[in-house]
């Protein structure tokens, strides 16, 4: 069964301020640092990279540069998640197993990928998320409305790995029903299938903001 790797990195970086996949950390664009995990883990035998429309000539030239093989594909992703979700899965066949990842998420590991194909083949489809510790507010109007409660809640991250057939499914009916979800489990969920919870870790941090890529940069010194 042929593993994919799926890397979404075609955000317009609205919060960052730019497109912040081809933001420079520790030397290397962004996104170039995932690209290089599931290049290295063993699991890995084909990769998707889905970019905005600017960008596929820049990560090519990239991909060349650093003579980077098992990257199947480029190709331009759409203005929201899921319509660079659906436009990598479908170079993808029907059949195999796919871990999707945020190419926002710097420091995934290829250990981390390992352990969730190990998952996915033996207990079903699986992500890394983390348990909620903080205190949650509700907020209306810049005022505190109520506290909510934490108890069950966890912060969910990729990457996410699904069998093919259910993932194309799962995102066919949402189209159908005008279900827009803010990543791959909630669409699966919603079919009823269940998804197993995997450790994630607190380093495998999202770069949505400046100050994100600001931590990164102290992270990759601190030798995460």
């Amino acid at each position: 069964m042929v593993r994919f790797g799926l890397i979404l990195a075609a955000g317009r970086g609205e919060r960052f301020g730019a497109p912040k996949q081809q933001a420079i950390l520790g030397g290397h664009p962004l996104a170039l640092w995932s690209i290089l995990a599931f290049e290295q883990c063993p699991e890995i035998d084909l990769i998707v990279l889905v970019v905005d429309e600017p960008g596929v000539e820049f990560f090519e030239h990239q991909i060349k540069m650093r003579e980077i093989e098992k990257v199947e594909a480029i190709v331009p992703g759409g203005a929201e998640r899921v319509d660079s979700l659906k436009a990598g899965l479908k170079v993808l066949p029907h059949e195999g197993r796919v871990a999707v990842h945020d190419g926002a998420r710097p420091f995934v590991r290829s250990e981390d990928i390992t352990e969730g194909f190990y998952t996915l083949d033996k207990e079903g489809s699986a992500i890394y998320a983390l348990e909620v510790t903080d205190t949650l507010k509700r907020i209306e109007k810049g005022m505190l409305i109520e506290t909510v409660s934490r108890d069950g809640l966890y912060r969910a991250q990729t990457p996410q790995f699904y069998p093919l057939p259910i993932l194309k499914e799962a995102l066919r009916r949402a189209e159908e029903e005008g279900f827009v979800g803010t990543d791959e489990a909630s669409y699966v969920e919603r079919m009823g299938f269940g998804i197993h919870i995997l450790t994630g870790r607190e380093e495998n941090i999202k770069i949505t903001f400046p100050q994100d890529l600001e931590l990164a940069e102290k992270l990759l010194t601190a030798g995460t």
